[in-house]
């Protein structure tokens, strides 16, 4: 299941507001649950500069994907497996992403996906 949605997700095109390193967090929550923990941003924004705005107003990455995961019950975990999701930071720049089955860290990217091995700063379990 997680295979198939990554590999999905890098044949998409990164879509601002529908397919983007944010978004795909709840787009992956949404397959697993049915619900859509992000609808309340949907359609709010379309642009990469709308997108920074809209984070940066709600304190970075990091607290919004913190908001949104507790409100929805995501447990945090301090030792996160496949398929759980977290924030990471990657050459100072923070990207909420999923944990693959490789160990990597996969964040959309403007061209399929990119994945890191690295820590996280925060991840929940989905």
């Amino acid at each position: 299941m997680l295979e198939t949605f990554l590999a999905e997700a890098s044949r998409s095109p990164l879509i601002w507001g529908v397919n983007d390193c944010a978004m795909m967090l709840a787009n992956w929550w949404m397959h697993r649950h049915g619900v859509d923990p992000a609808l309340h941003l949907r359609g709010v924004y379309s642009t990469e500069l709308e997108c920074l705005a809209l984070v940066g107003g709600s304190g970075g990455i990091l607290a919004l994907v913190d908001q949104i995961a507790s409100r929805t019950g995501a447990r945090p975990v301090a030792y996160p497996i496949a398929g759980d999701i977290g924030v990471i930071e990657v050459h100072g720049q923070q990207f909420a992403a999923i944990m693959a089955p490789t160990g990597r860290w996969m964040v959309k990217a403007s061209r399929g996906m990119a994945g890191y091995r690295c820590g996280h700063l925060k991840a929940w379990s989905v």
